[in-house]
């Protein structure tokens, strides 16, 4: 039998042209697999994100409302506009949208992206009938979901006996 000779000169080591759509073939199955996890990741994310901002927004907006009521002398509802009035004539006002909330104090404006379905405001007593509260109960939408936010602001006497001169 006859072996033909091979010169090592002249040949060169190289992968097959099968062996290169092979691995090729391998490259975009796994970048394939790769992009649809990227996706899905991505997507988690984002809905991970705007959860996050829903609840941001609810805990910046009860915190503020706290806030303005404890701080601010008088508190009034007029239409879709919740008006806290301040000790030195400064005034806090929320101004319920469709789909927002903004707050503004005199050069500052924030928003809140929080649906708001109903406001009510009204008087309650202790249950020993002795001290009055302002009950203000804001009836808001998240994440499909009805929620009410109860915030109480202290009436006292002088406040009272001033309602009843006018």
């Amino acid at each position: 039998m006859f072996k033909p000779i091979m010169n090592n000169k002249n040949s060169i080591p190289a992968f097959s042209l099968i062996e290169a759509i092979v691995s090729m073939a391998i490259t975009a199955i796994i970048m394939g697999i790769v992009f649809v996890i990227f996706s899905i990741v991505t997507e988690r994310m984002l809905d991970y994100k705007n959860q996050n901002e829903l609840v941001n927004d609810l805990n910046r907006l009860t915190y503020s409302v706290n806030k303005d009521i404890f701080e601010n002398e008088k508190m009034e509802v007029i239409e879709n506009e919740v008006i806290f009035n301040g000790y030195a004539g400064e005034t806090v006002k929320y101004n319920f949208q469709e789909e927002y909330i903004l707050r503004s104090k005199e050069a500052f404006i924030d928003t809140f992206k929080i649906k708001l379905n109903q406001i009510v405001i009204d008087s309650v007593k202790n249950k020993s009938q002795r001290i009055v509260f302002q009950k203000l109960k804001l009836n808001v939408e998240v994440n499909e979901r009805e929620m009410d936010l109860k915030f109480y602001k202290r009436v006292y006497a002088n406040e009272l006996l001033q309602a009843i001169k006018e």
